[in-house]
């Protein structure tokens, strides 16, 4: 049974039954696919999410371990511990204050959180990482670029993200 046909019911009793739906023609070809900048990375600050200026990429890794089984009953795999890495990139910016945030959380040895946002969802996916790796490249006729390794340490926790307008100016006469 295909699992984008399939619908669940619960019953009073707490028992779940599956049927399938037909429909005329397969909803796969209508989905919308994804486009990177639809994934922001942001880190939390004392002020809320701080999402660096120009980030033109970021990758999300999460593997496990492997333990081998292999006993009179039993062979095969098991999944052992799990690693789940970050990394994000980006123009160096005039003004922006993630560069100098992640110089002070390194100079104070210090752990960061980071969200991976999904915004046509507005889910987020967080966590408490170490830097691994910062990086910032210089290349003379090219852009400044940095580009953070991170390593979670913990577990990730799923976030609902709320749209809230940026405050509003006053005026100045």
């Amino acid at each position: 049974m295909n699992r984008n046909n399939v619908q669940t019911q619960t019953s009073q009793k707490g028992e779940i039954s599956m049927t399938e739906q037909r429909l005329p023609f397969n909803l796969q070809f209508f989905a919308k696919e994804y486009k990177g900048e639809e994934f922001i990375f942001a880190v939390k600050d004392s002020q809320g999410l701080l999402r660096p200026f120009n980030q033109t990429g970021g990758s999300f890794n999460r593997s496990f371990d492997e333990i081998e089984l292999d006993t009179k009953d039993k062979t095969g795999s098991d999944y052992g511990k799990e690693s789940v890495e970050v990394s994000l990139e980006g123009v160096v910016t005039e003004g922006d204050p993630f560069i100098d945030y992640m110089d002070e959380k390194l100079d104070n040895k210090e752990f960061i959180e980071i969200y991976r946002v999904n915004s046509r969802k507005k889910t987020a996916k967080s966590g408490l990482y170490m830097i691994t790796s910062w990086e910032q490249s210089y290349s003379n006729g090219e852009h400044a670029t940095y580009t953070l390794s991170a390593k979670l340490n913990g577990k990730l926790k799923n976030e609902d993200m709320v749209e809230t307008e940026a405050p509003a100016e006053e005026d100045q006469e």
